[in-house]
């Protein structure tokens, strides 16, 4: 089981959870599908260390399929990425790969640990079904990931298998990698139900009329001020999966929402929208601009 933490964010009060939930220890907590009731429920929760597994995750799933297309030639991010360095990527430890021992082989998961610069890549012992994957030295690997600004691929090789301290991988530096930046700026229509958060204050609702990676126009009843920090909930479906997206927004301009009873109109930017995040956004403003969305 490949685990990673459960954000705060993520555990919901009063709505279905959308993943189990195990302990630090690999142990279930919460059964996909249950409901949070109280926050002080939510907070007890949180002490033990709440971690989810990414290879039941759709919303994973998802993002890595647009990170895949990056290498299919005639695709919209083919023709997008760039090449750049490997440390621009600014990967932090911990983050998800997806890794491929062939062209078309399964793909796999791991966990990038670190980088001696210009040398070797170190990343978790390559699993199936919580059992280590044996991979012989010399092997090249497609490797694909995403960051919180760019979709990525890059082709490494296995240098060495480690076993003590634990179990992991040297890879080869990759001396560029193929990148895409992602959009923040292309807004699409929608009309999508949110949740306004204030801290100390009691959640309000609103409703989001255009979107994009970096910001949304926001209607709601209740007043906000230019430069107020707010929370912004709402969900989006992909692949007959709901995504819950949760980030931090501020508010950059007031103007009129054009119909009184939605109240006032407010442009928000998001300030800390996670990597899964944004890749899930992406795939569903892609999927709205083609007529495809629900």
């Amino acid at each position: 089981m490949l685990r990673t933490p459960v954000k705060p964010h993520e555990f919901l009060v009063g709505k279905p959870m959308p993943f189990d939930v195990y302990d630090r220890d690999g142990r279930l907590l919460l059964r996909r599908g249950y409901v949070i009731e109280t926050k002080e429920e939510k907070e007890k929760l949180l002490k033990l260390g709440p971690e989810r597994d990414v290879r039941t995750d759709e919303r994973l799933r998802a993002v890595l399929s647009s990170a895949e297309r990056i290498t299919e030639a005639g695709t919209e991010e083919a023709r997008r990425s760039v090449t750049m360095a490997f440390a621009d990527l600014r990967l932090m430890p911990g983050e998800i790969l997806q890794v491929q021992l062939d062209k078309d082989g399964e793909r796999l998961l791991t966990r990038y640990i670190g980088m001696v610069r210009n040398r070797s890549l170190l990343v978790e012992v390559i699993t199936r079904n919580d059992l280590p994957v044996y991979v012989r030295e010399g092997s090249a690997l497609q490797i694909k990931g995403t960051t919180g600004s760019y979709a990525f691929a890059f082709v490494a090789t296995l240098t060495a298998n480690i076993a003590k301290p634990f179990a992991y991988h040297h890879l080869s530096y990759p001396p560029e990698v193929r990148a895409l930046r992602l959009r923040r700026t292309d807004r699409h229509e929608v009309r999508l139900v949110c949740a306004i958060l204030e801290e100390g204050k009691e959640p309000h609702g609103g409703i989001i009329h255009d979107l994009s990676l970096g910001g949304a126009f926001v209607t709601s009843r209740h007043e906000m001020k230019v430069g107020q920090e707010i929370t912004l909930k709402f969900k989006i479906r992909i692949a007959d999966a709901d995504v819950i997206i949760s980030t931090r927004a501020v508010v950059r301009s007031v103007r009129s929402a054009g119909n009184p009873e939605e109240g006032q109109g407010y442009g928000v930017q998001f300030t800390d929208l996670a990597p899964e995040d944004t890749l899930a956004l992406m795939t569903y403003l892609r999927a709205v601009q083609s007529g495809m969305a629900d």
